[in-house]
């Protein structure tokens, strides 16, 4: 059963650890996992099998005296505690087994690469080549990090294989390519999205890792302040609800998690995303496909015929998107889409540029979210660098976010006369500084010139 629920995406794998973990911990010997960073010889030597990690225990099961076994893998566990759990000799062998193939990289440089990358929690990796040389960069917490360097042989082996892997046209290298494929990691699978850029010194080509452990599909855990308001504007039946940032800013996940929260076996709804990033049971999920004119704005109008509850437009770009998203919610439904835009009051702003008027949204408009993502501190370091965070001072990411509720149409009219009553990014980015979350050189990072002008601005307001 709890496979099943991992495989359909209802619940994540740590959070079936946990649950079997309180509830009959003998059944944890079933899982296993390959531990970034533990040698597959030190395994051997213990003849000991990751069974699950949690943020403060690894549990373990082994053939070998527990007392040896907790001495040599204790140094790679950053401190947690080690469990052990009943062991099944053939299943500890085949473990090693698989343990022994992925150190011996037997997959050649892309497995190694893929592997690498998931172990590091990257969200993306970028294969870039140069005069003599290509290079491989890993973007970890929003920033990319340089993973490998190697010959121009090997770059053309690496791109035909990841190019044949995504079904791509491997002679065309003039024009960019989208394509995808898929990849076991740990027991799970994780989806690809693979693109490709024709650049002077060849095809760089970004791999988008969809990784559905590293998602949170919880609200309350993505660091959304004043959360409960945008909750409020979900509530509501019908209305246009907006999640709003630049790219790479979490509006995918915060989206994917407000559906969660919605009860999907009672209310019908429909998603139309290019690409489709995660599944989410029980929802018609739609991918655009240009090649046959499939567009946000020709799968809306097809959610409109098929009784729909609530509509999830990927991303509003264009005035046929926009005209029917408004014209969805007129009907009685409830939208709710993302916009490129980076603050409330931009979205009024950038609507208008697509072709939406105001008051054309005075009794539609339920809620607005901007937010960004800032690097979190190290716990165990408090961003001095420690085992833990691999040095890098920063061990996660949460949002920075302005939301406002509009619960009536003066409200709306309130924000499209540039009215401004809800604390802002800058106020939440500078609480979370205050508080120790993050600091100021990430701050500055993400915000630039933006983090220093704000007091003026303010005071303007005022």
């Amino acid at each position: 059963m709890g496979k099943i629920l991992v495989r359909n995406g209802f619940i994540r794998q740590d959070t079936l650890v946990e649950t079997l973990r309180h509830t009959n911990p003998g059944m944890l010997m079933r899982e296993s996992t390959l531990m970034p960073g533990l040698p597959a010889s030190v395994l051997a030597e213990t003849r000991s099998m990751i069974v699950a990690e949690l943020p403060d225990t690894v549990y373990v099961a082994t053939l070998k005296p527990k007392g040896m076994t907790r001495r040599r893998l204790r140094p790679y566990m950053g401190g947690r505690d080690i469990q052990f759990v009943p062991a099944s000799p053939q299943r500890v062998d085949d473990y090693l087994e698989k343990a022994q193939r992925a150190n011996a990289n037997d997959g050649g440089m892309l497995e190694w690469m893929l592997r690498k990358a998931l172990d590091n929690n990257a969200s993306d990796l970028h294969i870039m080549p140069r005069m003599h040389s290509y290079t491989v960069l890993s973007r970890q917490m929003g920033v990319r990090e340089l993973m490998h360097e190697g010959t121009m042989d090997e770059y053309n082996s690496l791109t035909a294989q990841i190019k044949d892997r995504a079904r791509m046209d491997m002679a065309e290298r003039r024009i960019p390519q989208d394509g995808g494929f898929s990849v076991e990691h740990n027991g799970r699978i994780v989806d690809l999205r693979v693109a490709t850029v024709p650049t002077t010194e060849g095809e760089t080509i970004i791999i988008r890792l969809l990784d559905p452990d590293r998602v949170n599909p919880v609200l309350d855990h993505l660091g959304i302040t004043r959360i409960n308001e945008f909750r409020k504007a979900m509530s509501r039946a019908e209305g246009l609800c907006l999640i709003c940032g630049p790219t790479g800013s979490g509006k995918t996940t915060t989206l994917n998690a407000a559906v969660r929260e919605m009860e999907v076996l009672e209310r019908a709804i429909y998603s139309v995303e290019d690409p489709v990033e995660y599944r989410i049971p029980y929802v018609g999920q739609v991918a655009t496909n240009d090649s046959v004119g499939l567009d946000f704005a020709r799968a809306v109008r097809a959610f409109m015929r098929s009784d729909p509850d609530v509509i999830l437009v990927g991303e509003i770009r264009d005035l046929e998107t926009a005209r029917n998203a408004v014209k969805a919610a007129e009907t009685g439904h409830l939208v709710m889409g993302t916009l490129h835009t980076s603050s409330v009051r931009g979205a009024i702003g950038r609507l208008r540029d697509i072709g939406v008027e105001p008051h054309e949204l005075r009794y539609l408009l339920r809620g607005v979210m901007a937010q960004r993502l800032v690097r979190t501190v190290c716990n165990e370091c408090n961003g001095a660098g420690c085992d833990a965070c691999g040095n890098k001072r920063y061990a996660g990411r949460s949002i920075v976010s302005e939301v406002a509720y509009l619960p009536d149409e003066e409200s709306v009219d309130r924000v499209i006369a540039g009215e401004c009553w809800w604390p802002s990014m800058i106020d939440d980015v500078r609480v979370k500084l205050e508080e120790g979350l993050t600091d100021l050189q990430e701050v500055r990072r993400v915000f630039g010139a933006e983090f220093k002008a704000e007091p003026d601005a303010m005071k303007e307001t005022a």
